[in-house]
């Protein structure tokens, strides 16, 4: 603030911000149940979480051993 003839003058310095928000709808993975010959009692207790219910992308890691049994196909 600067004083001017003891009056007060308010200088402003406004910034403006423009925010972009984008978003992705995702899609849930599509699952088939493919089993190899060799699957262990192990990998089907891993399974039984995923064989009924919707399954997102990020909550899983397609990578692991034990998914080898699921064509997993992803649309995202």
């Amino acid at each position: 603030m600067k004083k001017e003839n003891g009056k007060q003058k308010v200088e402003r310095n406004d910034v403006y911000t423009t925010s972009v928000y984008y978003s992705k709808i995702l899609t849930p993975l599509q699952m088939e149940w493919q089993p190899k010959e060799d699957i262990t009692a192990y990998e089907l207790a891993m399974y039984l979480p995923y064989l009924s219910r919707i399954v997102m992308p990020y909550e899983i890691n397609v990578n692991l051993p034990h998914f080898r049994h699921f064509k997993i196909t992803n649309n995202n």
